[in-house]
């Protein structure tokens, strides 16, 4: 992305920093359209909207039709999001991946072993023994880059990272000294499936031996197939998760928007008590999708096919955050941190209007009868959750306090870091606009911009989703991140969706595209002809995309890339500086995918601002402090209001090590062979955060 895709990120905030001046127009031709120039902004001020949209076709808003009390509503939120009983096991919460600064830094039983890969004989193959044939030069590994075993239960050193290593750091076709298509993930729950439960106490779950994820033929817990992004700042994204596949609109049921034809939520009227199904679709509410996935995923929180009816009976009438321990000065949680703690149903009826909940009569979800509130379950939890976590805003960095006047914020190395980030970097091309993702804001301003035209890396002109970038770090055979499609066989890309429409289909995602934003014009004429479109079937690069990620608060969210394979900031940059990891020529490199199914057949997708950098080892430096300085609100790092949290237990890995484990004993919950959970155990912090004595939170490597 070069200047004039930039034009568009200084959007509306008042207070930007700029790197060059604009360029004048001649008074006697007709005026080009003048590209404005590269800028940082200040995060201060600015607040995730309110999701609206419509319900039965009628239009609806979430104060309005939905929520009875903003601040109920948000202590329900960040209760759920804490809670430990949400995980089928009774050990895992909505947090347990993003304790720290938004993120997971555990670091024992996070390998998987690249599931995501399109090749399904190696996607179960930890530490990659096999020679790659998409990757020139590769070597087989037979072991972690400090000789270790790795695979389940393995924890991580200092010298597993990077996960790629050459011979020459700065040149990318170089020969590969050590490579490996494990991904650090986040562990999640045990193989077990769901069982209709009689007993409200504790899901009742069949247990499964793991082929995969086990030590010696115990059961260990499952990890995810990529690195956990931040929740802090993700309500201000258009879509969440690495692939998009959380929605941008909100059903009230699942991640999936539109697409799913299953979802509705269940409402009572003025003349009836009873309540009836019907569609719902919230716009600006990625974080609400996003929050209804995990809960029931059978790798990262629940027993295979538990529905979210059923997490809501067993949770109902529990007391919230039962386990756990409130600081009596949460800056949130406080009014309920004494003796008596409410029930969910509780908070529930004062967070959330009678309709949504004061049925006479159970609803069927999937069959099976259901009270409302139990049916409505997600809908509650995922409304809930988006407003907490839109109170998670890390607005207080050096950079905002330095883009508002004060030059003392940041001393010097970081000030030149901050201009290499702008400019010999090219950091900010995609790690725009105040959040440092092209992937938020502005694209929730201006939706029209959610798909773009330009010349890529192999000089050939494509179309992509703004904001979704391959850059290279993997073969896009081994994930094909937004080129996939959903359940339903939709693609998660708005740009493949428009390709669609253009052969005369239907999109399942609102898209409204304006041809006259395009970087690379589909015409020269000026001014723009707004009715032209592209080519039939025209070429994208989607294959291999993955959503750019905030950079606020880096130093602290590490490990690094979706598939967590960099530790540090600095083997981030040594990554950029060679152009990234992409095996190949520009034209014709690891990064193309052979993809019939949705005629595209490209040899490269590479993000075209993928280039060798050449930044000197000094540039380098300064660039790293920028980031971990001037990103970093000390809010979040001393965990202080509203990053603030109650106590919680976390499994990190299991007793033992990668070559043996102990047995957990049996019990009514555990009917197989499981490993017995090493637990990392996180005090409670009022809103006056970690004392002094306790220090800041650490950057991953530090865990390491």
């Amino acid at each position: 992305m070069n200047i004039s895709r930039l034009a568009r990120l200084s959007f509306w905030l008042p207070v930007a920093l700029s790197v060059h001046s604009a360029w004048a127009a001649d008074p006697a031709e007709v005026d080009p359209p003048v590209p404005e120039v590269p800028s940082l902004q200040s995060l201060r001020g600015m607040v995730p909207p309110d999701p609206s949209g419509t319900e039965g076709g009628r239009k609806v808003d979430l104060m309005t039709d939905y929520v009875l009390n903003r601040q109920a509503a948000i202590l329900l939120g960040k209760a759920l999001f804490w809670d430990m009983e949400i995980g089928s096991d009774g050990s895992t919460a909505c947090a347990s991946c993003h304790y720290h600064a938004g993120v997971d830094h555990r670091i024992t039983n996070q390998l998987n072993p690249g599931q995501a890969h399109t090749n399904a004989n190696v996607a179960s193959i930890f530490n990659k023994p096999f020679v790659a044939s998409d990757i020139p030069g590769d070597v087989a590994s037979y072991a972690t880059l400090s000789g270790g075993k790795g695979g389940p239960n393995y924890t991580l050193k200092k010298t597993d990272f990077p996960t790629h290593v050459l011979s020459n750091p700065l040149e990318r076709n170089s020969p590969i000294v050590y490579s490996t298509d494990d991904v650090v993930g986040s562990q999640g729950v045990f193989d077990a499936n769901f069982v209709k439960p009689n007993q409200p106490r504790f899901d009742k779950c069949t247990q499964q031996p793991d082929g995969l994820f086990q030590v010696g033929g115990i059961n260990v817990r499952r990890s995810t197939g990529r690195n956990a992004p931040s929740v802090i700042n993700a309500a201000f994204n258009v879509r969440n998760f690495w692939d998009g596949r959380a929605n941008n609109v909100f059903n009230g049921f699942s991640p999936f928007g539109n697409r799913d034809p299953d979802a509705g939520i269940y409402v009572t009227s003025e003349r009836s008590t009873v309540a009836t199904k019907v569609r719902l679709a919230l716009n600006d509410a990625s974080a609400a999708s996003q929050a209804v996935g995990p809960p029931g995923s059978p790798v990262e929180m629940s027993c295979g096919g538990r529905t979210f009816a059923d997490i809501g009976r067993r949770m109902l009438d529990t007391l919230m955050l039962k386990q756990q321990r409130i600081s009596s000065t949460d800056s949130v949680l406080a009014p309920v941190s004494g003796a008596r703690r409410p029930t969910y149903r509780e908070l529930i009826k004062n967070a959330f209007q009678p309709r949504l909940w004061n049925a006479t009569q159970n609803v069927l979800v999937g069959g099976a009868p259901y009270t409302q509130m139990e049916a409505n379950f997600p809908l509650f939890f995922g409304l809930a959750i988006q407003m907490y976590e839109a109170t998670l805003v890390s607005d207080q960095a050096p950079i905002d306090a330095y883009l508002q006047g004060d030059h003392t914020a940041m001393n010097a190395q970081q000030v030149e870091g901050m201009n290499l980030f702008l400019g010999k970097g090219k950091c900010v091309n995609c790690h725009g606009g105040p959040e440092l993702t092209n992937a938020a804001s502005r694209l929730l301003m201006h939706p029209r911009e959610r798909i773009e035209r330009m010349v890529m890396a192999d000089n050939l002109t494509t179309l992509y989703d703004n904001g979704f970038y391959n850059t290279g770090v993997r073969p896009t055979s081994e994930d094909l991140a937004l080129g996939g499609a959903d359940a339903w066989g939709n693609p998660w890309s708005f740009t493949r969706q428009y390709n669609t429409v253009l052969q005369g289909g239907r999109s399942v995602d609102p898209l409204d595209v304006d041809v006259c934003t395009f970087e690379a014009p589909l015409s020269a004429a000026i001014p723009c002809d707004a009715t032209l479109k592209p080519n039939v079937g025209f070429r994208d690069s989607v294959d291999g995309a993955f959503k750019t990620p905030t950079l606020r608060n880096i130093a602290l969210t590490g490990p690094y890339f979706h598939n967590g394979s960099r530790s540090t900031l600095k083997q981030v940059m040594e990554f950029y500086n060679r152009g990234g990891d992409r095996r190949g020529e520009d034209a014709n490199n690891t990064s193309g995918f052979e993809h019939p199914a949705v005629n595209q057949h490209n040899t490269s997708n590479l993000d075209p601002d993928m280039t060798a950098l050449n930044l000197t080892p000094a540039e380098i430096d300064a660039v790293v402090k920028f980031m971990e300085v001037g990103l970093t609100d000390p809010r979040v790092a001393w965990e202080r209001a509203p990053f603030d949290h109650p106590s919680l237990v976390i499994p990190q890995g299991h007793i033992g090590d990668e070559n043996a484990v102990t047995q957990r004993p049996a019990s009514p919950k555990v009917t197989t062979r499981q490993a017995m959970d090493a637990s990392l155990n996180l005090k409670p912090y009022g809103a006056e955060g970690r004392p002094a004595a306790e220090g800041p939170l650490q950057p991953f490597y530090n865990d390491l």
